[in-house]
């Protein structure tokens, strides 16, 4: 049994060594090959866990952005977090560049994403809040899908000094589905950088005058669950949510309504 796992555990380190030495050129062919291959999955799979844990931080990103550009659904930025530290420091490098608006989102929100998962690193509250001051200067774009996701990323990292503003997006943002993304976001906030007992405080109002005004069947239905989420309660499931069914989103709206307002 002990030379079973040892084994084991030698191949594991094994291929950890060879991934971290995988250089460009390295990586360039095999992309080529993932290329010339329609993009494979099990091939894919393999690719994006060697790029991952190579140390070629620029040539991921440039894929990731390939990914973007092109609409590949590569899903290559899956992995990015494994660059750590320094990875987290490039994504900052690049967001001072002159890009433009979309990749300047995209980037942040993968930023934000990496960032969600170094919750025990001693570099995560500072970095957290100057990437937020970046999301909060992105805050006013036009294009609807880039607000979502600028939105998605604040309830990732966000702080208490974020609650008001999602609960001013989640009553005055003009499109449903960024109401609905604020909602959850304030959910989020809970399983990061917020207290529940925060939350339910500085929130119980928002949520009331937002379920009460809403709409949108999707997007009540959205604040609904967040709602319950955060005061403990269950009002609805989320494939009722999702469906979007009439009677039941309507019910839950009325049950969660009578909470909020005692």
């Amino acid at each position: 049994m002990a030379d079973s796992i040892n084994k084991i555990k030698k191949g594991i380190n094994d291929e950890r060594t060879r991934r971290s030495n995988l250089t460009r050129a390295d990586l360039e062919e095999a992309y080529l090959d993932l290329e010339n291959n329609n993009f494979a999955s099990s091939m894919r799979i393999k690719f994006a866990a060697d790029l991952a844990e190579s140390n070629e931080i620029a040539y991921h990103y440039e894929l990731i952005n390939k990914d973007w550009d092109q609409n590949l659904n590569l899903y290559l930025e899956n992995g990015f977090e494994k660059h750590d530290r320094e990875g987290i420091v490039f994504l900052f490098g690049k967001l001072d560049e002159n890009v433009d608006k979309k990749i300047k989102v995209y980037t942040v929100y993968l930023l934000a994403k990496v960032l969600s998962q170094k919750k025990h690193r001693d570099f995560y509250l500072s970095f957290c809040d100057k990437a937020c001051d970046i999301l909060f200067s992105l805050l006013d774009t036009n294009d609807d899908n880039l607000r979502c996701k600028v939105i998605i990323s604040i309830g990732w990292i966000g702080a208490s000094k974020e609650i008001e503003l999602l609960t001013h997006q989640l009553l005055c943002d003009e499109d449903a589905l960024c109401r609905a993304c604020s909602a959850s976001s304030l959910m989020q906030m809970m399983f990061h950088r917020v207290k529940r007992e925060e939350l339910q405080e500085r929130t119980k109002l928002s949520f009331l005058e937002g379920i009460s005004n809403e709409k949108d069947l999707y997007a009540c239905g959205i604040m609904v669950e967040a709602a319950q989420t955060i005061f403990g309660k269950r009002w609805i499931s989320s494939s009722a949510v999702q469906s979007e069914e009439p009677t039941v989103i309507e019910k839950a709206r009325k049950s969660a309504v009578r909470f909020l307002r005692k």
